[in-house]
Order: C-alpha cells, then structure tokens, then sequence
C-alpha cells in the first residue's frame, strides 16, 4: 500500500508539472518500457528510443489518467502502440540521443555493444517464444530481484522464474550466458532517466523570447504547460537529428510480423494438404490404398518439417513456403506418373465415367506444373521483396 500511495503521490505531483516526480517515476518503469520496446524491435538504439517517446507521450497525457493505479498497464500500452506505429513503417531513424552524449565510464557499455554482439543476441533472443522472450529480456535488465519483474508482468516468482528457466533452456549454455551479460551491460539507467528529463525541459520555440504582451496575460495552468512542454519536447526530439554517427549507430534488423505457432501451422497445415486434397479422392476412388497413404505420409513429413523451420526463424517464411511448392510438385507429379493410368482405368470402369473429362497423363503434367510454379514464383518474388526491405540501409540522418 505504501508502495501505491507514494506513486500515486508522484503522478499528482507530476501532473502539476513537478519533473523531479516524474523523473521517479521514469526511473521505477524504464526497465520495463525498455524490455517491451527490445523485445519486440530488436535493436538496441530502436527500442530507448521508442521508450524515450513513451514516457514523453505518457508526460503529456497524464491528463487522461483516471485512474493512478492503472498507471503501469497505461504506460505499457503507450510503449506498445508506439512500438506497432514504428514496425509498420519499418523504417527507424537515427535521432539526437542525449543519453549517447558523452556518456560516463559506468555507463559505456551501454553504448559500447557493437552491432555483431547485437545481432547475435537478437539471433538468439528470436529463438524464444514471444511469452517468455519479454520476461527473460527484463529480468535480465532488473537483476538480481525477481520479485520487482514479477510484479510489473503480473505474474507470480515462481511464473516469472519458470519463463526464465524455460528461456534458458532454449538456448545453449554458452549463448544464455552471453545474451545475460549483454542484457545486463544495456540496463537503461541514470542518463537514460537525465535524457527523458532533459527532452521534457526543452522549450518548443527555444528562438523566441518572451511578447511583453505575453507576459501581462493570466498564468496558464500547469497541467497546459506541462503539456505544451512536452509537445515541445516531442518535436525536438525528432527534429534535432544527429550528425555524429559515432554516438549510437545501427541498422534494422529483420523484424516482420510475427505470426503465432498456431498461425504457423494453421498456415502451412492448410496450404500442404490442400495442396494434395484432390489426391485423396482420386485414389480413394480407384482403391488405391496405398498411394493414399504414402500421399498422406509424405505431405504430414512436409508440413512438420516446414513448420519447424519457420517456427526457429520466421524471416524466412516465403522462402519456406516456396520449398514447399518444390516439393508438392514432386509429389503431385511423382504420384500421376506411377498411378494415373490406373486410375483412369478405374474411373472409365466406374459409373460416373464421362469420357469428354478424361485427360492424359502429360496434360495433367502440364496443368500441375503451371500451378506450382506460379505460387512458387510469387513467394520468391515476396521472399525477395522482403529481404530488399529488410536489408535496405537506414535513411541518412541528415535534412
């Protein structure tokens, strides 16, 4: 309780336009907002970014807080609109990081790590299932106390601690250990708190001095202020763009939509057996029981071996899917060389036999054929759009 009052004492007191108070309250949440932003774009520069515009957002919108103890969940869901809003562009520029700025020796390592040591983290970090990737990212950055991380993730110690267990237990010993220490060397602290306060103390129009008329008008409210300053602070953060490269440098990673594991298979499940459903009947029809099986077999292997993959590395799923067509064409055209003469046989012998629909074995080739290689040019052409995408260089950062 005593916990709760005394935020609840610093949101009054930020909303009357007390920076200091705000600056606790900055301090007690960054960790989190800096482990939802990571987690979720993968890099380093990226997410303090997007968590910088968090607390500035939730600064000029304390306003529309009902309730101060639904502060944490309102924060959270700012950082992650924030975060949607920035992967839709998928595009992040490099802005003026005041954090970066000659930074103190106990905080170099926060901007020490190079880009190699950042994409072998987030290598590794994807391999974790999105559950447990955010927890593992902040406990990490909240060490050594479990009970703080778990607490802003609404979760039971023993939850949190079974997430990170299960985390680890994805990764190998080596690798675990590496992403920990790296986590822990990025831990946003004391001049990530000075450059949110210092972005909030920046005056919207710096160039203009006081209007004598201005003055002799009636104090405006500090809650008007406080927000006029802070969209003042919002501008200047996205305007004041960096000529020093040095400070903080990156490149966008990868990063797609992700799709749920039961998307995933959902996807390729339905795809795989719908691309050899007409099979099915077909044999079913001529009693060919174990082409039947051998259809079912082969397409179960495929569809496993396919979601596997994409689950460990969903970057890569238009070109999986094209693997995919490679092989359904195999197997279509595999099964209608060996079996469609008897099949035919079987369906001129049977009732519903009309002999305007019979087709040929190499007609069915052909019609095959042209199928899969149309689905398989369009998912190389999206494969590669993608990959154009994702590897294209950030935009220079300057006007």
């Amino acid at each position: 309780m005593q916990t709760t009052a005394t935020e609840s004492e610093l949101l009054q007191a930020s909303l009357a336009g007390g920076k200091e108070a705000f600056g606790s309250i900055v301090e007690r949440y960054q960790s989190l907002i800096c482990a939802i932003t990571y987690s979720a774009t993968g890099d380093f520069a990226a997410s303090r970014r997007i968590a910088r515009q968090t607390f500035i957002r939730a600064w000029s919108s304390l306003a529309q807080l009902k309730d101060p103890d639904n502060f944490r969940p309102w924060l959270c869901r700012i950082a992650r609109n924030l975060v949607s809003k920035s992967m839709r562009k998928r595009r992040f520029d490099v802005i003026h990081d005041p954090e970066s700025v000659k930074p103190p020796e106990s905080d170099a390592g926060q901007v020490a790590i190079s880009e190699e040591r950042q994409v072998l983290v987030w290598q590794a970090l994807q391999k974790i299932p999105e559950q447990y990737r955010e927890p593992v990212v902040f406990f990490y950055q909240r060490q050594p106390s479990a009970a703080p991380v778990a607490a802003d993730l609404d979760l039971s110690e023993q939850a949190l601690m079974q997430r990170v267990s299960e985390a680890r237990s994805l990764l190998k010993t080596e690798v675990a250990a590496f992403v920990q220490d790296v986590l822990a060397k990025t831990a946003p602290g004391e001049p990530f708190t000075q450059a949110v306060l210092t972005a909030l103390t920046k005056p919207s129009h710096p160039d203009q001095g006081p209007s004598p008329d201005r003055s002799r008008k009636a104090r405006p409210e500090p809650g008007r202020s406080r927000r006029r300053a802070s969209a003042g602070a919002e501008e200047s953060a996205l305007t004041s763009q960096t000529q020093d490269r040095t400070s903080i440098e990156y490149q966008p990673l990868p990063v797609p939509a992700k799709m749920s594991q039961r998307a995933v298979y959902g996807a390729f499940a339905g795809g795989i057996f719908g691309g050899v459903a007409w099979l099915l009947p077909t044999s079913f029809m001529a009693k060919d029981w174990p082409a039947a099986a051998i259809v079912l077999i082969i397409a179960g292997l495929i569809c496993l071996v396919s979601t596997t993959w994409c689950l460990r590395d969903q970057t890569k799923r238009w070109r999986i899917l094209g693997w995919v067509m490679i092989a359904l064409c195999a197997l279509n055209l595999a099964v209608i060389n060996l079996r469609w003469n008897r099949w035919m046989q079987a369906y001129q012998e049977g009732p519903s036999h009309n002999a305007p629909t019979n087709l040929s074995r190499w007609t069915m080739n052909l019609i095959i054929a042209a199928i899969m290689a149309a689905l398989l040019l369009i998912f190389l052409t999206l494969d590669s759009r993608q990959r154009k995408q994702t590897a294209e260089p950030p935009q220079a950062p300057y006007d």
